[in-house]
């Protein structure tokens, strides 16, 4: 890693929030060379081979994409909020794009059924949290979003220009670009005051590393390495300020994952997928 194209990817799937709902890839916010451990995804790369009759794998177009001409205008309603068929297709597209990705290397399908109900649960719980953290009086200012928006190109590895400009390509303007940015930093802030602060223990951050090690072994074995340069990782204290970062961002997902999940289960939703 990491190549911009997969970064862009992973900074989409930030701003689109699925990250803050049911997704484990809050941690996705950091470069990959911040990044100690393999990028983690959603619940729905852990597919299941093969397909139903409902045609999920077989609705593939030529440039890649999923067929999404069934998609509902209104995808969702929320507590009388609608989420709409433009909400919710750039997000599956990108989630999509991952998981083929994936399957060209477990030769498994990829289950498009189980992603769209995965995907649309995650926009309820995006828009449930942002509701709650308005009513929570949460605000974020313009200079709060635009350093946010600074972060996510330097995470991408790109000027603030040209990570628009990617984004644009991807089916976001500048200007949902930033309305993305807001609603994630209103649950950002909602969690800490709910939840937080959240910290990270010596021993904690020594299990993240021992992680960290573990799993570049296994990288290097797969590679053909034996113990070699690559396959090697810095010492634990030079890794000590990512590995706390990452330790207190897995702690904000589970934090954002069950708040959600309790707001759901008292929540006015339809899904119309």
């Amino acid at each position: 890693m990491p190549k911009a194209g997969v970064s862009v990817q992973k900074s989409k799937w930030l701003l689109g929030l699925v990250v803050a709902t049911a997704v484990g890839s809050l941690a996705a916010c950091g470069s990959a060379e911040e990044e100690p451990q393999a990028e983690q995804t959603s619940a729905s790369a852990q597919q299941e081979a093969g397909s139903d009759a409902s045609g999920q794998g077989q609705g593939q177009g030529q440039d890649g994409k999923p067929n999404t001409d069934g998609i509902p205008d209104v995808v969702a309603e929320v507590n009388g909020e609608k989420i709409t068929k433009d909400d919710f297709v750039p997000l599956y597209e990108t989630q999509y794009q991952q998981m083929q990705m994936q399957s060209q290397q477990s030769g498994q399908q990829v289950d498009e059924k189980k992603l769209k109900d995965q995907t649309a649960e995650n926009l309820v719980s995006t828009e449930l949290l942002s509701q709650k953290a308005d009513d929570h009086g949460v605000k974020v200012s313009d200079k709060d979003i635009d350093k946010a928006l600074e972060e996510s190109a330097k995470s991408s590895q790109m000027s603030k220009k040209d990570f628009l400009a990617a984004m644009k390509k991807q089916g976001m303007d500048e200007k949902k670009v930033h309305a993305e940015l807001k609603t994630q930093l209103k649950i950002e802030d909602l969690i800490e005051d709910v939840s937080g602060p959240f910290k990270a223990s010596d021993e904690e951050i020594g299990q993240a590393y021992q992680q960290a090690k573990t799993q570049q072994e296994q990288m290097g074995q797969q590679g053909g390495q034996q113990g070699g340069q690559q396959s090697q990782v810095p010492p634990l204290e030079e890794m000590r300020p990512q590995l706390e970062k990452q330790v207190k961002s897995q702690k904000s997902t589970e934090a954002t994952q069950k708040y959600a999940g309790k707001l759901r289960d008292k929540a006015d939703v339809t899904i119309n997928l």
